[in-house]
């Protein structure tokens, strides 16, 4: 007899909506693997420390890229979540969807059942929205996945949105509602001053199943066959080996990175990738792991001329406070995540849709604080919403501890380019207006010497850096290239489904998170035949 009914390979945004799911039926036997531990770290529920989180080895895959020529030939680091919740207990909890033009492009693929009136629903299915409480058109108010309004106390963000609207943006009350493009306050999955992440959303309420099965610390190195049939998993937990076997289906929630490696170790990818590690080919598909996709972004900086900036907390009796106050109370200003106001784009008025996402925070970046930052500032960052630069992820050996090949190909496009330094213009031209006057101080970077086309491309290839949204690698089609048919299964095979940020076509316009957790809760009824 099978170990399991199916078998979930990572506990991320979308395996733990996928678990909840399959689960929800007494009859189905579930496992849940997760190569990461639990997420019983305190500071995970913390906002505000959303930034140190990334950077926790202990709860992060830790990955770099390539040095890459598209960004001066440097590597970048690239973190995902590797923790029950993945991603979504490590990122910065923005609620966003995407454009409603980004599910239609899908279904105009040919991908029916993928138009932006097919998942509409699905999201609205498991938020629960506080700010909406009584639900609308494009909200939810009976899910598991609370979702709230910021509400920006500080002084700095009704400055930058009254600017932008000094300079020509509309007011946006709802960018997950009717019309995506301008500028407000967003949404986050922050309830009563903490994080909620898909852990706590989905698998905390569905732990005391006695078919739900979760294990962690267990790190899947190869999905076994007979024949074409997928039959379950090989993975590696505590230094030793284990099989688990399914009896319907398997499906990989491991990522953008996670989920196409373990494909082509397991013989299903480009035959010359895989030959020369010495795999057998099961399934040529040579799109595994290509169409890599990512959303690059840029800060730009100037010295705040008032101290009202994050730089107050800086001083350690204040910041070890703000933590203990928000861990004990949910509230203060490390109960929320300091980006709260920004919106949505078009660099230029000819465009249809917005084509940059654009946020303000009252506080210098990262890199400026890891470098010892001594003054106040503000930032506003941007990227490009739907880049048209491709790269791909690619084993490096056999050895499925051996950390993948990431080649995202930056600023490969020239349309990219074009974008970053319209968006940098754009940027300038909104903080140069008069209600920020009395806090703009010098800009710091770029800086006011970098005005030609050139010296911004320049600055953009120096300093840009991932937003941390990779999507595409086992893209789903109607096309005979494509890894995945438009049901999420693996083509060439039986019993094997994807289902995360890699089965996109296409990156969303805006955040991946709560996407995937809509892929995951679609990919659920697929494999429950609804």
């Amino acid at each position: 007899m099978a170990d399991a009914d199916f078998i979930v390979v990572g506990a991320g945004s979308a395996g733990c909506v996928l678990a909840n799911r399959l689960s929800a039926d007494p009859r189905n036997r579930v496992v849940l693997l997760e190569a990461g531990s639990t997420d019983w770290n305190p500071l995970i529920r913390v906002p505000l420390l959303a930034g140190l989180l990334y950077y926790m080895k202990s709860l992060n895959w830790d990955y770099r890229t390539e040095p890459d020529p598209g960004i001066n030939g440097r590597s970048i680091v690239w973190p995902r979540g590797r923790v029950l919740g993945g991603s979504s207990a490590i990122n910065a909890m923005m609620y966003m969807r995407g454009h409603r033009r980004d599910y239609d492009d899908w279904r105009q693929m040919g991908l029916t059942g993928w138009g932006y009136d097919d998942v509409l629903p699905l999201f609205k299915s498991f938020e629960r929205n506080l700010s909406h409480p009584d639900g609308d058109e494009f909200h939810g108010r009976n899910g598991e996945l609370i979702t709230e309004k910021a509400v920006g106390p500080n002084v700095l963000y009704r400055a930058w949105l009254a600017a932008g609207y000094a300079a020509g943006y509309a007011p946006n009350e709802d960018f997950n509602g009717a019309e995506q493009e301008g500028l407000g306050f967003y949404d986050f999955n922050i309830d009563k001053g903490r994080r909620v992440s898909a852990a706590t959303a989905f698998l905390r309420p569905a732990e005391g199943r006695p078919n739900l099965r979760r294990i962690t610390n267990a790190q899947v190195t190869r999905v076994t066959f007979e024949g074409t049939r997928c039959t379950g998993v090989e993975y590696r937990q505590g230094g030793a080996m284990h099989l688990l076997t399914a009896a319907r289906e398997v499906a990989l929630s491991g990522g953008a990175i996670n989920s196409p490696q373990l494909l082509q170790l397991s013989g299903i990818g480009d035959p010359g990738l895989l030959g020369s590690h010495g795999i057998p080919v099961r399934v040529a598909r040579p799109e595994v792991g290509r169409r890599l996709q990512d959303h690059l972004g840029v800060y730009i900086q100037h010295r705040s001329l008032q101290p009202v900036t994050l730089y107050s907390l800086f001083r350690p009796d204040r910041a070890v406070l703000s933590v203990l106050r928000a861990l004990l109370t949910g509230t203060g200003p490390a109960a929320s995540v300091p980006l709260e106001a920004g919106g949505f784009l078009k660099t230029r008025p000819d465009q249809e849709i917005p084509d940059i996402h654009i946020t303000f925070i009252p506080g210098l970046s990262l890199a400026a604080t890891q470098a010892g930052q001594r003054e106040h500032g503000f930032l506003t960052n941007f990227y490009q919403l739907r880049p048209r630069s491709h790269g791909h992820i690619a084993i490096r050996s056999p050895d499925p501890l051996a950390t993948p090949s990431i080649v995202p190909n930056y600023l490969s496009d020239e349309e990219d380019k074009r974008v970053m330094r319209d968006g940098v213009r754009l940027v300038r031209r909104l903080v140069a207006q008069p209600p920020l006057a009395p806090y703009r101080g010098a800009e710091i970077a770029p800086g006011e010497a970098a005005q030609s086309d050139d010296e911004i491309d320049d600055w953009v290839r120096s300093t840009a850096g991932t937003t941390f949204h990779p999507v595409g690698t086992c893209r789903m089609g109607t096309d005979d290239e494509a890894v995945l048919d438009g049901a999420l299964r693996v083509r060439g095979v039986e019993g094997l489904r994807v289902v995360d940020a890699s089965v996109m076509p296409t990156i969303v316009g805006g955040n991946t998170s709560v996407p995937s957790m809509m892929i995951g809760e679609k990919g659920a009824r697929m494999m429950l035949g609804g």
